[in-house]
């Protein structure tokens, strides 16, 4: 079965490098309106049975100018949500590298690359693998002959390529397609 995910457009939160997750859920800027009109653009001759997104206003958004162009209505689902950063939720990943260099617990960490780094009140990676994992296991059973888009996040599009693709990738661009065979 193929999976299509997209990236959600350009948030303000985008431009300043801030960590959004779950808890800063801001919508999509002038760009990023733009950018997902350019993806709906691209897709309008594609035959998708089904657009899946994450509940969060900048993937749900994105979602809606795809939906609007193509025809198909959009089922949103938590699991495909970014993953909670907890407390780091609207830092920069260099504030947050300077927050846990005086954190004795948390010396020489990888804090993308580490699976089972929780960011104070956050989700580590392996929470975010097992949610999408749940949500890929209902899609293999119920939609295994659909043709199926999913809009969600760079983080669970890392995720995908990661696990599907068996490579580590740098964060999409936004409003970025990307193909994984399940």
């Amino acid at each position: 079965m193929k999976i299509y995910i997209a990236r959600h457009g350009e948030t303000d939160a985008n431009t300043t490098k801030k960590l959004m997750g779950q808890r800063l859920d801001e919508g999509l800027n002038e760009k990023g309106i733009h950018q997902a009109d350019e993806l709906a653009e691209s897709l309008k001759d594609a035959t998708f049975d089904l657009v899946f997104s994450s509940p969060l206003k900048r993937a749900y958004e994105t979602a809606m100018a795809v939906s609007k162009k193509i025809g198909v209505p959009i089922i949103t689902d938590p699991r495909l949500s970014e993953r909670d950063f907890g407390d780091f939720t609207g830092k920069t990943w260099k504030e947050m590298s300077e927050a846990i260099a005086t954190d004795t617990n948390f010396k020489n960490i990888d804090l993308e690359l580490t699976y089972d780094y929780r960011p104070y009140g956050g989700e580590c990676v392996d929470d975010v693998k097992k949610r999408f994992l749940s949500f890929v296991d209902a899609l293999k059973e119920h939609y295994f002959d659909k043709k199926v888009l999913i809009v969600a996040h760079g983080g669970i599009i890392k995720l995908a390529h990661s696990i599907f693709n068996e490579k580590t990738i740098d964060t999409p661009d936004n409003s970025s397609l990307h193909e994984f065979e399940i």
